[in-house]
C-alpha cells in the first residue's frame, strides 16, 4: 500500500479554470496561479491505484488543497491531502514544485510529491520529479521522469481542450511507468469547467494486471 498512497495526488488540466498542475497519474510542468486556491475531494474506486488507500476493490474517498504564489520568474505551488475513508484515514501528504516558462509555449518543472507529515511508515517513500511540457497547437505534450525508492519512472502525457456550451472540455491521455520500470500504466481522462469556480474531473486506468479502476473529482476554486 505505500506505493498506492505516496506516488501522486491532485491532478487537473492546463486550459480549465481550476488549478492547471497534472494530467492523470502524472504531475505536469504547469502551477497554480498566483494567490489561487484549489479545493478538491475525489473519490476512488475498483482496481488498484494510487489513491486507493482502503485497497483493491475498496472505496477511497480523499480531500485537499493546493494554492500557488508568483516568486519572480517562477511559481511555487504546494498543497497538502489525505485519505478520510470511508476505513482508513491518513497519512496527511505534503506536495511542492517550482515552475518556469524556459521559452513560449513551454513550461518547466521540479517538484516534490507525497512527503508524509504523519504515518510516515505507513506513506511509504517521497515522488521527486522534473516535468516538461509543450503546446504544439493541434495538442500539448508532457515529458518527464520521476525517482522514488523502487518505483523510478518515464512520465509521458498528451491533452487538448476545446470549448463545450461555452465552457472549457479537456481530453487527456497518460503513460507511467509501474514495478520498478517492469510495466506501463495507461489512463484516459476528461474535465470540464462546470463553472469559473467548479471543475469536474474524472479518468480511468488500463493496468496490465488486475481490474481498471476510476477516480472521481470535484474542484473548488477560487482566487484571493
Amino acid at each position: 500500500m505505500k506505493k498506492t498512497i505516496c506516488l501522486l495526488a491532485l491532478t487537473v488540466a492546463s486550459s480549465l479554470y481550476a488549478t492547471p498542475t497534472g494530467l492523470n497519474n502524472i504531475p505536469t510542468a504547469d502551477t497554480v496561479p498566483h494567490r489561487t486556491v484549489a479545493i478538491q475531494a475525489f473519490s476512488s474506486f475498483g482496481g488498484a491505484n494510487q489513491f486507493a488507500a482502503n485497497g483493491e476493490g475498496q472505496h477511497s474517498f480523499w480531500m485537499g488543497f493546493k494554492t500557488g504564489w508568483e516568486l519572480g520568474p517562477a511559481n511555487l505551488e504546494w498543497g497538502l491531502d489525505s485519505p478520510l475513508g470511508p476505513d482508513l484515514s491518513g497519512p496527511l501528504l505534503f506536495q511542492t514544485k517550482l515552475g518556469f516558462q524556459p521559452w513560449e509555449k513551454g513550461a518547466f518543472a521540479l517538484g516534490v510529491a507525497g512527503v508524509a507529515l504523519s504515518d510516515i511508515e505507513r506513506a511509504g517513500d517521497p515522488f521527486t520529479y522534473a516535468m516538461l511540457a509543450h503546446d504544439f497547437g493541434l495538442a500539448r505534450f508532457h515529458l518527464g521522469y520521476g525517482v522514488q525508492t523502487n518505483g523510478n519512472s518515464l512520465l509521458l502525457g498528451v491533452d487538448r481542450t476545446w470549448k463545450l456550451l461555452d465552457r472549457d472540455f479537456n481530453l487527456n491521455a497518460d503513460l507511467v511507468q509501474v514495478r520498478d520500470q517492469e510495466a506501463w500504466l495507461p489512463s484516459v481522462g476528461a474535465k470540464y469547467g462546470l463553472t469559473k469556480n467548479i471543475v469536474l474531473e474524472t479518468w480511468a486506468n488500463f493496468p496490465d494486471q488486475g481490474s481498471v479502476s476510476f477516480i472521481a473529482k470535484i474542484n473548488f476554486v477560487f482566487t484571493f
